[in-house]
């Protein structure tokens, strides 16, 4: 068995260990640390330095999932509307207008800029 799937068994000891720790200062050779689960954001136990998730085949990529899709809001910036001129924030990164009245109005109007300049 591997030691992720004995802390996930056995939470009831780790916290104890935890409270032992805090309360009372036990000092043990691996100490226990408690987490905020960036996956699914319950608290879990650890004497793991590195861990995030409080089981990785579950929460591992709802975590990831989590964090690349902050890192991409990070990201965004406003841009300018190509049809009306004001400032948006795009929901996708190859946006170019506000809303799609504004994307209906440029097509329109490159459609009939066409039709007058056409030989």
């Amino acid at each position: 068995m591997q030691y992720a799937e004995y802390e996930y068994r056995n939470q009831e000891h780790l916290k104890e260990c935890y409270r032992l720790q805090e309360e009372e200062g036990v000092v043990y050779e691996f100490p226990v640390r408690k987490i905020i689960c960036f996956g699914c954001g319950r608290e879990f136990y650890t004497r793991i330095k590195s861990k995030k998730y409080c089981y990785y085949y579950t929460c591992g990529k709802l975590g990831n999932y989590k964090h690349q899709l902050r890192h991409r809001l990070e990201r965004r910036k406003d841009l300018v509307c190509a049809g009306c001129g004001k400032t948006f924030t795009p929901k996708r990164s190859d946006a170019k207008y506000c809303s799609n009245a504004c994307r209906q109005k440029a097509y329109r109007q490159s459609v009939t800029d066409r039709e007058l300049y056409a030989p």
